[in-house]
C-alpha cells in the first residue's frame, strides 16, 4: 500500500474526529467521549476516547490488547449491537485528547494497522467499496472523487472539492 494513501486516510480521520474532541471539551466532567461515524443498517461504527483505567474494567481483554493502552486510548469499534463486535486500538497518547490542538496532533496518535483495519469495516459499512490497500495513489483519488460526488448534495459539494485538493497537495 502506498504510504501517501495511508496518510491521507489518517489526516481526513483525524480532521473528523478533532471535531468531537472539540466539541468534548466542554464536558469538563466527562472523561469517556464517543464519535459516531456510521449508524445505518443496523451496523453503528464510532471511535470511543477512553482512559486506560475505564478499558481495563472491559471484559474479556486479552492481554495483548491491554499492552497496546496509552494512559488515554482511541478505539474504534464496529457493532449490530447484538451479536458483537470488533473493536480496534487505533490510537493513543499520555494526555488527554482534549488537550490536542490540530488535527494533525490526532493524526500523530493514530497507529497506522489498527486504524486501516478499523476503516476496511467501516466503508464496508457504508457501502463503499474502497479496497485502498491495493490501490495506487491517483486510483485512490479518482475513487474517492467518485464516492464524494455520489454520496453528497450539491450544497456539500463545494466543501468536498476543497477537501479534494487537499489531497491532490
Amino acid at each position: 500500500m502506498e504510504e501517501k494513501i495511508t496518510q491521507e486516510l489518517k489526516l481526513a480521520f483525524a480532521c473528523d474526529l478533532y471535531e468531537t474532541v472539540k466539541a468534548a471539551r466542554k464536558n469538563r466532567e466527562e472523561s469517556v467521549f464517543r464519535h459516531t461515524m456510521a449508524d445505518e443498517n443496523g451496523q453503528m461504527v464510532f471511535v470511543g476516547m477512553f482512559p486506560k483505567k475505564e478499558i481495563l474494567a472491559f471484559p474479556d481483554l486479552t492481554e495483548e490488547f491491554k499492552a497496546k493502552l496509552s494512559t488515554f486510548n482511541l478505539l474504534g469499534v464496529v457493532t449490530d449491537g447484538k451479536s458483537g463486535l470488533d473493536m480496534f486500538h487505533v490510537g493513543g497518547a499520555n494526555k488527554p485528547f482534549t488537550t490536542l490542538t490540530s488535527a494533525q496532533e490526532v493524526a500523530r496518535c493514530l497507529a497506522d494497522e489498527p486504524l486501516l483495519a478499523f476503516l476496511e469495516l467501516y466503508f464496508r459499512v457504508k457501502g463503499v467499496m474502497l479496497d485502498f490497500r491495493v490501490m495506487t495513489y491517483e486510483e485512490f483519488l479518482k475513487a474517492v472523487e467518485s464516492e464524494v460526488f455520489k454520496n453528497t448534495s450539491f450544497g456539500q459539494m463545494s466543501d468536498a472539492q476543497e477537501l479534494l485538493a487537499k489531497f491532490q497537495n
